[in-house]
């Protein structure tokens, strides 16, 4: 997966509060590629990074965290070899947590969902953050799955996490549009609202979410199908 200039936004966003934890960690889902141009070098200089990392591990040292760790399912670019499709505190009794975590162009190369994001909220310390960063409009055939915004409100909102960005954008980062989270309950205008058609580049979309309780992960109900539409009792108290 490519290490773009989208997911380097979206950690600029949260960069100056998690440097303010003792020590930071952080951990990507999948290992990353990093490739160096014009426009990543004005983000390092934003970013406050004087150097030009060769690698994600020497950009997250350089932003001052002071653990790297990518899992994959090999061991390339410091990776450790974990199946993402299982549960990583089951099958390998992972417990260690971070105070990032990313899931920058991986989730959808993953046919088990459910496990993409039970893992990453596993993996993630009370007061930690999350990114995701996946493909959302056109990416014909790319990944098992596109991500729809929608999903993101409807997460937070089932394990009290703070949702603090939800944007379409281009991995360069050339486009980068802000959603407005009070319309994704029945809302599909994004393709005429941004012209996602015009987009040179295909549209991804990036979610920006912190952990907020030390509680077991739990799967949200699409806002759409909620409320009134659920008639069962047994069901409805499950979800928010």
């Amino acid at each position: 997966m490519s290490f773009t200039n989208l997911i380097t936004t979206a950690i600029d966003s949260v960069v100056d509060d998690i440097r303010n934890k003792p020590n930071p960690t952080v951990c990507e889902l999948g290992n990353q590629r990093l490739k160096n141009n014009k426009s990543r070098s004005r983000l390092y200089q934003r970013l406050g990074i004087h150097t030009t990392p060769t690698s994600t591990k020497e950009f997250f040292l350089a932003l001052g965290f002071t653990k790297y760790l990518a899992i994959d399912v090999n061991t390339d670019m410091d990776a450790v070899a974990m199946d993402l499709n299982t549960d990583i505190s089951k099958q390998y009794n992972w417990t260690e947590q971070f105070d990032l975590v990313t899931n920058n162009g991986t989730g959808e190369h993953v046919f088990n969902q459910y496990t993409v994001y039970k893992n990453t909220h596993d993996l993630t310390k009370v007061g930690g953050y999350m990114i995701h960063v996946l493909p959302f409009y056109r990416w014909v055939d790319h990944g098992f799955f596109n991500t729809q915004p929608n999903l993101y409100p409807c997460l937070a909102l089932q394990n009290n996490y703070d949702l603090k960005g939800l944007w379409i954008g281009t991995s360069n980062g050339d486009r980068l549009e802000k959603c407005a989270v009070e319309k994704l309950r029945r809302y599909k205008g994004y393709r005429n609202d941004f012209q996602l058609d015009t987009w040179e580049r295909d549209p991804m979309v990036c979610a920006i979410i912190k952990k907020n309780v030390d509680a077991p992960f739990e799967i949200p109900q699409q806002h759409l199908y909620s409320g009134e539409n659920i008639t069962s009792d047994e069901i409805g108290k499950k979800y928010k």
